[in-house]
């Protein structure tokens, strides 16, 4: 591999595929965190005003639809799998960038490689497959097991 052409995917696509690794992770994190956060504190919140409030109509309907919003969050998160995700996208940020690290040092498996652009370019898309095919088990084993009867999951 010639050296534009190894410049040229260093700055195109290996960046991009940096960048698009951070900032999924990033929101990643963010959903998992605001979703948990809202599911601790909307939980403990709940007990109380069911215990202590007023019997009266404003706050049986305030604690329904708090109860109701757990609900909900919590499918989110189970659904969208936003925890698994964000450290799955950061697990191949970082090989992304401890590769680059390795390919630019010139150590590792590169230390002997007669093609060390050519090497490297086949590790990234290497590590590129393995995380779209981890989203991919992730999210469609969750599909499948939505689509078996209740008798066969167990």
């Amino acid at each position: 591999m010639d050296e534009a052409a190894t410049k040229k995917y260093l700055d195109e696509d290996f960046q991009a595929a940096v960048d698009f690794y951070d900032r999924r992770a990033t929101r990643s994190k963010r959903w998992y965190r605001s979703m948990s956060v809202y599911l601790i504190v909307v939980s403990a919140t709940l007990t109380p005003i069911v215990a202590l409030a007023p019997q009266d109509t404003n706050w049986r309907v305030i604690s329904t639809i708090l109860a109701a919003t757990i609900v909900v969050a919590t499918g989110l998160l189970a659904h969208l799998k936003c925890h698994e995700n964000w450290l799955s996208y950061r697990a191949s940020w970082d090989a992304l960038k401890r590769e680059r690290r390795l390919f630019e040092a010139g150590v590792a498996e590169y230390v002997n490689a007669t093609d060390r652009a050519a090497m490297f370019v086949e590790r990234v898309e290497a590590i590129l497959a393995r995380e779209a095919a981890g989203f991919y088990a992730r999210h469609a084993k969750g599909e499948e097991q939505a689509k078996k009867p209740d008798d066969v999951r167990q």
